[in-house]
């Protein structure tokens, strides 16, 4: 079997020295990549690691890192991935930006009352310090995890969805719309009030509607990693 998994958290460019991250560990991620080589390392031929700058990669023979910058970034290489070869199951835990930098500005420029005498300099490899009221435009990303089963119907994929304070039933209802519009095999979903130090509650939905629980990060490695694997030997 060939694995990718995305761990950690998608990195944009405002300039060469400074970014728009978000908090993603990629603590979850390297669970389950150390669940797979612990368990199931000998059915595995590589587990294509694609993590972000801050996230720990497993350090296996079997196991290829490769540190992913931004969204365009993560897609170029999937993409590349999953159609050089054949991908036997994907597991998209990155946390992936929402937006990208489009343009940097600032206000007195959008107002159009910018003094000609004194324009801000907005070029070069860093944006200097001394700007006042400097201006971020933001764009939508694309979702990456649309195109994974388009480009590898066959792959098994097993999205993830992360909510804060919702009810339970709707945490389950969202997490299935999740799957069902991006083909998904398998959608863990979780609440942000569900983890802590010591506890991760997950729920890894199947598309019969059912899901199973898990209290931990370890058990939710452990249970992703059975379920891919046991759908990986019923297709033989």
């Amino acid at each position: 079997m060939k694995i990718i998994i995305t761990a950690g958290g998608t990195s944009e460019k405002i300039d060469d020295v400074r970014t728009i991250t978000n908090t993603s560990t990629g603590r979850l991620g390297y669970a389950i990549g150390r669940a797979f080589v612990e368990k199931y390392g000998d059915s595995i031929e590589k587990i294509y690691y694609l993590h972000g700058t801050r996230a720990a990669y497993v350090e296996d023979d079997i196991v290829e890192p490769i540190m992913i910058g931004g969204v365009a970034d993560l897609q170029e290489k999937l993409t590349e991935l999953l159609t050089g070869e054949k991908i036997d199951a994907v597991i998209h835990a990155m946390a992936v930006s929402d937006y990208v930098v489009k343009e940097v500005t600032t206000l007195d420029r959008i107002r159009g009352t910018e003094d000609p005498a004194d324009k801000a300099d907005l070029s070069g490899n860093k944006i200097s310090s001394d700007i006042d009221d400097l201006v971020i435009h933001m764009k939508r990303s694309p979702k990456v995890i649309s195109i994974i089963k388009k480009l590898s119907p066959a792959t098994t994929l097993v999205g993830f969805k992360l909510l804060s304070g919702v009810p339970h039933e709707e945490l389950i209802e969202v997490g299935s719309g999740l799957m069902a519009k991006n083909d998904c095999d398998f959608v863990l979903a979780n609440d942000l009030r569900e983890i802590g130090k010591d506890r991760h509650r997950g729920y890894l939905i199947n598309r019969s509607g059912g899901y199973d629980t898990m209290e931990t990060r370890e058990e939710i490695a452990d249970m992703i990693a059975l379920r891919v694997m046991e759908k990986g030997r019923s297709f033989g």
